[in-house]
């Protein structure tokens, strides 16, 4: 049986629950939460409220591989290749920043930060891109030692009989962990959250859920990431789904820290004496712009056969968990933000990067909204 709302009020409703916000966030994220977190700091007294679709977030923040990375040599190769420097290396800086913010906001130990170094594997070092990444690699330590004052943060390495390039910034996090503290800092300065609040539609003057309630709001921020255009048809963000799968206890598992292959189209890593992998979207890229959680037999299929012939883990290797999550794409790596039309905005599109853009994008985001 389907309830729905009517526009009937009580007394106690209108005078206390129903009261109008100042802002509304739709997406508990990240991005959502840390929006929600940075507003109400500076403004104490604001009505603030996040609501989500779904128990708990089911985008990408809990449905990530917990990496805290921000770039490999490969990727920055070929992002260079589409965009200018500038968009470049702004992005870079970006994604610094933000791995930064969450580090000191969330503390380090809460969320299970560990700065284990990272590793961009190539099949030989006859592999072009292989030649064109080493090339660029004092250009993109440069980069990052200008904002961290570390030199060298890339380096030529050997791992496992691979060429590979060595970042030694990135590591990872624990995702379920990083999140629960977030929601746990967010709720402590009084802001509200709402889960299993699915939303119908937005406007300048609140959000219509799909029960047909109606909350009244000064400002509404879509942090909805890869489902931003369900709810703003105008915005470039389209929905990419990523796979993760996790292995059984292994005997043998020769990798550690944060590791990535083919331009990062492929990451994996250490969970204890697991191994974590995923990715592999360029593989049916097309097909994965979905907002459903289904699993995609050929990725799923192709990221096996890679674990078989590159990764030399034990050969009766078995899958123990699965997912996928939705992540989101603007017309260019860069995220949007921006005000889409009269009391509403956008804060989405991290491109795969949520880990290390979420807090720095939430932040540029109640910029945006204190100057309306």
């Amino acid at each position: 049986m389907q309830f729905k709302n009517t526009s009937q009020r009580s007394w106690w409703e209108k005078d206390t629950l129903a009261r109008p916000y100042n802002l509304i966030v739709v997406g508990s994220g990240i991005t959502g939460l840390s929006s929600a977190l940075f507003f109400k700091r500076s403004r104490p007294g604001a009505r603030v409220l996040v609501v989500d679709r779904g128990f708990w977030p089911t985008g990408a923040t809990a449905r990530n591989a917990g990496f805290a990375c921000f770039g490999s040599a490969g990727e920055l190769v070929d992002d260079l290749a589409a965009e200018s420097e500038q968009a470049v290396r702004d992005r870079l800086v970006m994604r610094l920043e933000g791995l930064e913010l969450l580090r000191t906001e969330l503390g380090e130990q809460e969320i299970g930060y560990q700065m284990t170094g990272g590793y961009e594997i190539f099949d030989d070092t006859a592999d072009p891109h292989y030649r064109e990444s080493l090339a660029q690699m004092k250009r993109f330590s440069g980069w990052v030692q200008d904002l961290t004052g570390v030199p060298d943060s890339y380096e030529h390495r050997t791992i496992n009989g691979y060429p590979a390039i060595f970042n030694r910034l990135e590591g990872y996090i624990h995702s379920g962990n990083m999140l629960r503290r977030l929601l746990d800092k967010t709720t402590s300065t009084g802001v509200e959250v709402r889960w299993n609040t699915p939303v119908q539609s937005v406007s300048n003057a609140g959000i219509t859920l799909q029960d047909g309630l109606f909350l009244q709001a000064d400002q509404v921020l879509l942090a909805t990431n890869g489902f931003t255009r369900l709810l703003d048809q105008h915005s470039t963000v389209q929905p990419a789904r990523g796979y993760i799968m996790v292995t059984r206890p292994l005997q043998n598992l020769p990798w550690h820290g944060s590791c990535h292959y083919n331009r990062g189209y492929v990451y994996f890593r250490d969970l204890g004496n697991r191994l974590l992998i995923g990715g592999a979207r360029d593989v049916a890229k097309d097909q994965e712009q979905q907002y459903t959680n289904e699993i995609n037999p050929e990725i799923k299929q192709w990221l096996t056969d890679f674990v078989d012939r590159k990764l030399h883990i034990d050969k009766d290797w078995q899958i123990d968990t699965e997912w996928t999550g939705i992540m989101g794409f603007s017309s260019t790596k860069t995220p949007e933000c921006r005000k889409s039309s009269d009391g509403v905005y956008i804060a989405a599109g991290l491109g795969g990067m949520g880990v290390a853009l979420g807090m720095k994008l939430a932040r540029q985001a109640v910029e945006l909204l204190e100057k309306s």
